[in-house]
């Protein structure tokens, strides 16, 4: 039975996604992603037009599932750190794959996508919100502690890969620590 062009172009892009995942930009294969895709190069190439663009697709995908996942609700940013960390810990491809992007400096670009761009714009505008009601230190610039609440929630995902804790014990580090870095003075 043959594939339509969205679902052969799914199967490329799920098969990217495994591929950087294993490998980042540089080790990564366009012969084993088509192989792995069941696809020529040649489609692949039509598609995608090349690795790089391959790269920041995936790369967007894995930024809008976490995205979607995991809004702020209310401004409260200590519910969503931990939300956030539990979305890693329980989809830590994602996590990865955000990880190869900051790793490869050109992929960034990825992240100023217009879909993705706006995302992150409604969460700095909830972080304003919440600074103007007087729940988050408004002595912070709004897309810095943005920043922060994600490295914090991402390095407790990390972290539990590699040191065996479990994601009940990780959220409630990230709860803690986004707690003592939010509340006003």
């Amino acid at each position: 039975m043959r594939r339509t062009g969205a679902e052969a172009r799914q199967r490329i892009l799920e098969a990217a996604m495994d591929e950087f995942i294993r490998h980042g930009v540089g080790g990564a294969r366009v012969d084993r992603i088509a192989r792995n895709a069941g696809a020529s190069k040649e489609r692949l190439y039509a598609y995608f037009g090349d690795k790089r663009t391959l790269f920041d697709e995936a790369v967007r995908g894995a930024v809008e599932r976490s995205s979607m996942a995991v809004g702020i609700d209310d401004g409260d940013l200590v519910e969503y750190a931990g939300r956030l960390a539990g979305h890693f810990f329980r989809h830590p491809d994602d996590l990865r794959m955000m990880a190869w992007m900051r790793l490869e400096e050109e992929c960034e670009r990825a992240l100023r996508t217009g879909d993705v761009r706006a995302h992150a714009e409604r969460k700095i505008e909830a972080v304003r919100r919440a600074q103007a009601a007087g729940t988050v230190d408004g002595a912070w610039d709004p897309g810095e502690l943005l920043q922060m609440v994600l490295a914090t929630a991402t390095y407790w995902a990390r972290a539990s890969g590699t040191d065996g804790l479990s994601e009940e014990h990780c959220v409630a580090v990230v709860r803690d620590a986004v707690r003592r870095l939010v509340t006003p003075r």
